[in-house]
């Protein structure tokens, strides 16, 4: 696999996790070692997984990156990509009201992507990421 170079890293590496929940029970996890600096979630998962993207889709409001395949599973009428971030200075899942280039990961931080049926829930995702309802939800939904 590729791995893309991550930029500008500073300071103490550390581990940040990156969860790709698929739905219909396939999770994947993979470990990036960041610095302290300026990764964000979208070069985190550049670094861990293939990746498609559009480094801006303005006409539909999304001011950054925008991920619309992971693995090779692409977003379609019904089902995109969304990403959560977990802090652990709260003990949870937050939902990023911004794009993916636009968070800077720290120490602490897991972030995980989810393959998301917008037309069945609604937006925003109502489930946490990993539940196991998510799980269960998905490519053929």
């Amino acid at each position: 696999m590729n791995r893309y170079l991550l930029p500008r890293i500073f300071g103490r590496k550390f581990k940040v996790p990156v969860y790709v929940n698929f739905g219909r029970g396939r999770i994947e996890v993979k470990e990036v070692k960041i610095g302290e600096g300026e990764c964000t979630v979208f070069d985190a998962t550049r670094g861990a997984y293939e990746v498609e993207f559009f480094p801006s889709d303005e006409a539909s409001g999304h001011r950054g990156a925008v991920i619309i395949a992971i693995e090779g599973v692409r977003a379609n009428l019904h089902h995109s990509w969304v990403f959560y971030l977990y802090d652990e200075s709260i003990g949870g899942w937050t939902f990023p009201d911004t794009t993916c280039d636009k968070v800077k990961l720290r120490k602490g931080n897991a972030v995980c992507w989810r393959y998301y049926n917008h037309v069945e829930e609604g937006f925003p995702p109502r489930r946490p990421p990993l539940s196991r309802g998510c799980a269960r939800l998905g490519m053929d939904n």
